[in-house]
């Protein structure tokens, strides 16, 4: 006997239209008639009556439960095709950044080559015409010569063979270098398609689902709630932005990487630069207990750094290739700075005692490869410092300043005659000043903080300061004009190394940090190699860091 309604909670069932015959109670057989919204289930008439009759039970007409549910679903169908549009635009996006990229690296490699190809061809042109004086040569004394030119020409083969396979070694090493920054890229890129990839799949399989489910009334009800979750859940995710984003940085960053090349104190140099990247640890360089004090004042080449023992004013140089440390000036003046002028000559700038006279005597003085003293060099002098700064300028020509004055002297090394005398205005030197590129150069004006960059007429082109550096010491790229500027952080208690534009423009903060020894009471500086490493001293090492590219 049929069950019936208690009194008061009584369901008006109505007759269902269009009813799908098909989709019936598993146990009465009967068609489907209503939606339980308490228990989430499809109930026949039986069932409403005598189970779900009563409160909390709440039935609604299966018919409005399919129409609600499938009015949902297609009201997501605009979104997912309107995603399915931008993740087609992303796709074709990946596919130019991996083109742009691509063909900017390869104009890197093509300029690498090219640029190495002519330095080769231009050293086997010039040991050729040397060959050719030497076979003239010998024509004229063919008995007597023979031999003498044999051998010369012999050891014009090797040295031609030795620099043209210098060249060879630093072409690779850039190509090397070009090839390990397109592997990043492409790699990243590979991870970002993978990403949209992803999405896409994600976004085909709901598409597929909910086809599937439409299909029939039953699986529409009991799998709707499933779909729609997983569809909400992949719309949130901002996939599309993300990798957008991520394709738009790899572009910025791709487009700032170039080849630079050029010459340093007569020796050609060519390196991949222009990206911030990232500076990695490369060597750690032992300063022999000898040295105890040490100070670093500059690097005489590549290879090479010049030290000085503030204990006793014993100069060492440091080779960072051998890291061997030799002994090379005993005693003497201190040395306030160093620099190359060619592969023979250095210029060294001099701190020495009071002096009368108008002239400053033995503060700037020219050394040979050997450290043998060449000649001393002299400046007028203004005041009563005895500190001269020096550096080596883009042609080859010395600039020198008094420490506490304006007036910086351009010395041309051949004859120790000041070509050029440029006068700062309302400011004086507070000590290290470099020469840049363009012909401009970089001075230190005040005692922790400050440097400006003037022109050759004394007119001040960019003003350069940080309230956090202090104790600042401050290096130049010779190829790029980037400014490697140490100081003492003193919140961290360590020293830290910024990076900067010639136009003052602070590029990287803290691109280095290091503690330094008690072994010195000084800050050395940052030293920046031609081919683009860091060298700092922490006082018990030299610790060189090589820069790579990162995304």
């Amino acid at each position: 006997m049929a069950a019936r309604f208690p009194e008061g909670n009584q369901v008006q069932l109505r007759p269902r239209k269009g009813h799908d015959m098909t989709w019936s109670c598993d146990k009465h057989g009967e068609p489907i008639a209503f939606y339980c919204k308490k228990h989430g289930l499809p109930v026949c008439d039986r069932c409403a009556i005598k189970e779900h009759c009563q409160k909390p039970c709440e039935l609604d007409d299966i018919e409005d439960v399919i129409f609600e549910r499938r009015k949902k679903l297609d009201e997501k169908r605009p979104k997912i095709q309107e995603l399915q549009k931008q993740m087609k635009a992303l796709d074709l996006k990946i596919k130019t950044a991996l083109t742009s990229g691509d063909t900017n690296l390869q104009t890197v490699n093509n300029n690498i080559q090219a640029s190495y190809h002519n330095k080769i061809k231009s050293v086997e042109e010039k040991e050729d015409r040397m060959i050719r004086v030497i076979n003239e040569e010998a024509d004229e004394e063919i008995k007597r010569v023979n031999e003498k030119r044999e051998k010369r020409i012999k050891n014009c083969t090797t040295e031609r063979e030795k620099e043209q396979n210098i060249i060879k070694n630093k072409e690779a090493k850039l190509l090397s270098d070009a090839k390990k920054i397109t592997k990043i890229i492409s790699k990243k890129i590979k991870d970002l398609t993978i990403k949209s990839q992803h999405v896409i799949n994600t976004i085909k399989n709901i598409e597929s689902n909910i086809t599937r489910i439409n299909q029939h009334d039953e699986t529409l009800v009991n799998e709707a709630s499933q779909v729609l979750a997983s569809i909400n859940e992949n719309l949130s995710l901002n996939v599309h932005q993300d990798v957008s984003d991520c394709l738009d940085l790899i572009e910025s960053e791709v487009e700032r990487v170039k080849f630079v090349e050029g010459e340093v104190c007569g020796e050609y140099y060519g390196k991949i630069d222009g990206y911030i990247g990232k500076w990695e640890l490369a060597k750690s360089i032992h300063i022999p207990s000898v040295v105890d004090e040490p100070c670093v004042f500059g690097l005489v080449s590549e290879d090479e750094i010049c030290v000085q023992d503030r204990d006793n004013n014993d100069m060492y140089v440091t080779n960072i290739s051998t890291q061997h440390t030799e002994k090379v000036i005993d005693g003497g003046v201190l040395i306030t700075s160093c620099a190359p002028i060619d592969s023979n000559v250095i210029v060294c700038g001099k701190m020495r005692g009071y002096c009368t006279g108008d002239r400053l005597e033995g503060h700037i003085t020219l050394y040979d490869r050997q450290w043998k003293v060449i000649r001393d060099i002299t400046i007028p002098r203004n005041g009563i410092s005895m500190s001269v700064y020096v550096d080596v300028d883009r042609d080859g020509m010395i600039i020198a300043a008094q420490w506490n004055q304006s007036n910086i002297y351009i010395i041309n090394p051949a004859d120790d005659k000041i070509v050029n005398t440029i006068t700062m205005q309302g400011k004086v030197v507070w000590g290290e000043i470099h020469a840049l590129s363009s012909g401009d150069i970089v001075v230190k004006t005040s005692y922790h903080n400050e440097y400006t960059v003037i022109s050759r007429s004394g007119e001040e082109k960019a003003f350069i300061h940080c309230d956090e550096w202090d104790w600042s010491e401050c290096r130049v790229d010779k190829l790029t004009d980037t400014l490697y500027i140490v100081y003492w952080d003193e919140p961290r208690m360590t020293y830290a190394v910024d990076q900067v534009s010639r136009d003052g423009i602070i590029q990287a903060r803290r691109i280095v940090e290091y503690v330094e020894s008690d072994r010195t009471r000084f800050i050395s500086p940052c030293l920046v190699t031609p081919s683009g490493n860091l060298v700092v001293c922490d006082g018990d090492k030299f610790l060189l860091y090589k820069k790579t590219f990162v995304l």
